[in-house]
């Protein structure tokens, strides 16, 4: 049966040699069948934009590989990106618009957590499978209570990164293993920044840490309040839930309080050292640094020789990687039918070709428990120094 096809294939290496099923040894593709979409929603505008368009760019080179190879047979791929500003109510609509095309076989995005949470219900209602290389909050794969009732509301919705479950508590070994017993926690009152936050305090008080403060500074509110909050309280160090562009300004304020911000992915980014971030702070990010990763070099030459204008980020590699999960999953259900047309009608198919998803991605091993999260949890910390994150370890 197609719709509970398994798909065990080493992914990268299929992406980056160029071999596939539906290869023509000639170096041309049959392409009669017409033009399949995979759908892209990130922030490609606005102050998250330098994630987006790195996104972007790798699910574009994923796209161009597929095509090169000759991965569905009988069609061409291309991808149609949109817009979400960083904005739920915006990409709700962004959703909305993909989901029109009964040529979307799949939709790699989105980056925020928050935008996730509008996109999924979209995109869900329409069988359309969604692979995350950026949504980190736990409850998008669990729900509400993600440890005594955890539910899954979107078989459709996957992600190819480890989550704020992992991330905050990594956090806190971290700020506990260098010494500080007294940490001050801020957040932005967004899905991600409060996600974090949580999972954090959770666990530092597990290592015998106290969390001296917490407060939520809603994202561009200026930060002296928190500052001042923050000061009353002398705690060792302050961890922030939320994004670089309120990050920056934050720390910058701290500095004369003397101690170190440290957060998750949302600031562990160059702006942040634009915006205000100094020398000291600290931060997490999913998976091991893209240039370290073995299955990754790869990508990296070929992202250079496509020309792209953009860097490919820290989400360049998981996005590369969910587009690659995308194609491959529908290109073994397309085989399994008799006739090899796509329609519509196959998209449970497709979901369930993911759910069994096993494969070599560029930033790992690639397969999803029954929740829709990936089955490798790595997380760096990294220091800013001198203007740069710099990676200090990697676990697990």
């Amino acid at each position: 049966m197609a719709g509970l096809l398994a798909v065990t294939l080493t992914a990268a290496a299929l992406a980056l040699t160029g071999c596939g099923s539906g290869g023509s040894a000639n170096g041309e593709c049959d392409t009669d069948k017409g033009t399949l979409t995979v759908g892209l929603i990130a922030p490609l505008s606005g102050e998250l934009a330098n994630i987006g368009l790195g996104m972007r760019n790798s699910a574009d080179l994923a796209v161009r590989q597929a095509n090169d190879r000759c991965a569905v047979q009988g069609y061409r791929l291309e991808l149609q990106s949109r817009d979400d500003r960083g904005d739920p109510a915006t990409g709700a609509a962004a959703a909305k618009d993909l989901a029109a095309n009964p040529t979307l076989i799949g939709v790699v995005g989105t980056y925020n957590s928050s935008t996730a949470q509008t996109v999924q219900p979209v995109l869900g209602n329409a069988g359309i499978v969604q692979v995350s290389p950026g949504n980190t909050n736990i409850s998008l794969t669990r729900g509400a209570n993600p440890v005594s009732a955890p539910l899954r509301q979107y078989q459709t919705y996957f992600r190819v990164v480890a989550t704020d479950a992992v991330q905050g508590p990594a956090a806190a070994d971290h700020l506990a293993a260098i010494g500080k017993t007294k940490v001050a926690v801020v957040s932005d009152g967004q899905t991600y920044g409060e996600g974090i936050a949580n999972e954090f305090a959770k666990q530092f008080g597990t290592r015998g840490g106290q969390v001296v403060m917490r407060m939520t500074l809603p994202a561009g509110t200026a930060p002296d309040a928190a500052v001042a909050a923050v000061s009353r309280t002398r705690p060792d160090a302050v961890f922030y839930g939320g994004e670089y562009p309120d990050g920056g300004p934050l720390s910058r304020a701290l500095s004369g309080l003397g101690i170190p911000l440290m957060g998750g992915d949302g600031i562990v980014n160059p702006d942040y050292v634009t915006a205000g971030g100094r020398s000291g702070d600290l931060g997490t990010s999913v998976g091991p640094p893209t240039e370290t990763l073995p299955g990754a070099k790869g990508f990296i030459d070929a992202y250079r020789t496509a020309g792209y204008r953009e860097s490919y980020g820290q989400y360049g590699a998981f996005s590369f990687d969910a587009a690659n999960v995308v194609m491959t999953s529908v290109a073994g259900v397309i085989d399994a039918r008799g006739d090899g047309e796509w329609s519509t009608g196959l998209r449970p198919a497709v979901d369930q070709a993911v759910q069994s998803y096993d494969g070599d991605g560029i930033t790992g091993p690639i397969s999803f428990d029954r929740f829709g999260d990936v089955g490798t949890d790595a997380v760096t910390v990294y220091q800013l120094v001198g203007g740069r994150w710099i990676p200090d370890r990697t676990q697990p």
